[in-house]
């Protein structure tokens, strides 16, 4: 019994040795380990507490590479779904380089898993399909030709491809998330590791959201260096303090913290009101606008306020502050919190780049997040292009599928900075929402943005 027991200690110390040495040999096969330093954890006794560091660390740079590889690929199929609904060669040939590009990042993340050697090629290969494809096509369309319906087939199948595997690689992200260990399954030293094994089951990709806890069209819009918007002469640390008090309800303590200087020169404030509502602000030294607010809720889980009262609260406080005009361009609630897009019109065109952002509270109606950056960065009078491109047309240039949902003309914020006037078509294909943003003077598709419904609200790509 005593020499069995001692041949069973001694195999599992011989099977903790295998485990250490996958992990030193996968961990120098990343360069995170230097040769010297494994020596010294050897001469001094801590191989065992090293080898966790490694592991550790290793699992990072895994976990990484992975949530990369989804990002890449649902940016992949994305854009291609772009491609399609597009009948403008200009946007398509700049959807195709996206996609080209992101596809060869995805081939970069997927590489550098731990991954059997030989294995998993046709999910490599697709990645290389897609980014060479993407590549030639956006090379044609360069030369000034145009797709063909075959090559258009073409792209509708590999876009079939990407969103057949999203759904399975979104449970093994899960799975992530509730502690699966890529290395752990990794340490299989058989022909397919089990990771190997896992990912070959989901086939290879669909988890990248945006982050902002607002969203809707062009919430990340691009503003200029210079801050054009604010008016007025500089005030006090004490009229700052008074516009807090007048623009929030029921206030136990509001506490002056610091200045802030930079692009913005504010006071900085913490606020508590009388429900707990925890909340800091920070007010412009020009003018005395309030241009960011963020804070936490003191509710206690029932819901005081409905939708369209939020609305009105959200919009209140917006012209309150000082915003011109104010329109909701965009809405969603998220558990007990309404969040909007507002932005200001001129001569009823939406005027995008001029964008406010704001969270209710519903359990007690208080306003818990604000941002004003965008609007007091852009907003000035404009003068304004005239539509010359028949909306009738431009509408007619959607895919035949889609149903148009609602239609507004906009200023839109595009790359390198240009402010474009736009036709906006809210549409479904019945399966998914786009907004199509079309140029009103030339009538080429700009900008498409599709709606991605995740737990934490509606989003947009």
């Amino acid at each position: 019994m005593k020499k069995r027991e001692q041949k069973q200690e001694k195999s599992k110390q011989n099977s903790q040795k295998t485990k250490n040495g996958v992990i030193i040999g996968l961990a120098v096969a990343t360069g995170l380990l230097g040769l010297s330093t494994i020596g010294l954890a050897i001469a001094t006794g801590s191989v065992a507490s090293k080898v966790d560091d490694y592991g550790n660390r290793l699992e990072a740079v895994y976990q990484k590479n992975f949530q990369d590889l989804l990002e890449s690929v649902n940016n992949a199929e994305i854009g291609l779904s772009k491609v399609l609904a597009s009948s403008t060669p200009s946007y398509q040939k700049k959807m195709l380089s996206q996609v080209s590009d992101v596809a060869t990042n995805a081939q970069t993340s997927f590489s550098n898993l731990p991954i059997s050697q030989g294995s998993l090629n046709n999910s490599m290969r697709l990645l290389n399909q897609v980014s060479g494809y993407t590549r030639t096509l956006n090379e044609k369309l360069a030369s000034g030709q145009s797709l063909t319906n075959s090559e258009i087939e073409t792209l509708d199948k590999l876009h079939s491809v990407l969103q057949e595997i999203k759904t399975q690689l979104n449970a093994l992200s899960i799975k992530m998330r509730d502690g699966y260990n890529i290395l752990n399954e990794a340490l299989n030293t058989d022909t397919d590791n089990n990771f190997t094994l896992d990912l070959s089951s989901v086939k290879l990709v669909d988890v990248d959201y945006p982050t902002m806890i607002y969203d809707g069209p062009f919430s990340d819009s691009v503003t200029n260096a210079a801050v054009k918007g604010l008016k007025g002469a500089k005030i006090g640390k004490d009229e700052a303090r008074q516009k807090i008090a007048k623009m929030f309800k029921d206030v136990v303590s509001l506490e002056f913290e610091q200045d802030t200087t930079g692009r913005f020169e504010t006071y900085n404030y913490r606020l508590k009101t009388s429900d707990n509502t925890m909340l800091y602000l920070q007010v412009t030294q020009i003018g005395g606008n309030i241009l960011t607010v963020s804070g936490s809720s003191g509710q206690n889980g029932q819901q005081v306020v409905d939708g369209p009262a939020a609305q009105k609260i959200a919009v209140a406080f917006a012209k309150e502050n000082g915003i011109e005009n104010p329109y909701v361009v965009w809405s969603d609630q998220v558990d007990d919190q309404m969040y909007f897009n507002i932005a200001p019109t001129q001569d009823a065109v939406v005027l995008y780049p001029d964008l406010v952002k704001i969270k209710v509270d519903l359990g007690t109606g208080n306003i818990i997040g604000y941002d004003a950056t965008t609007y007091f960065t852009n907003h000035v009078q404009r003068t304004l292009a005239k539509a010359t491109f028949d909306s009738d047309k431009a509408l007619q240039k959607l895919p035949e599928n889609f149903i148009l949902k609602s239609q507004r003309i906009v200023l839109a914020p595009l790359e390198y900075n240009r402010e474009v006037l736009c036709y906006e078509f809210a549409c479904t294909d019945q399966q998914d929402e786009y907004y199509f943003y079309v140029n009103a003077q030339t009538g080429a598709d700009e900008n498409i943005l599709r709606v991605i419904q995740t737990e934490s609200g509606n989003k947009l790509l």
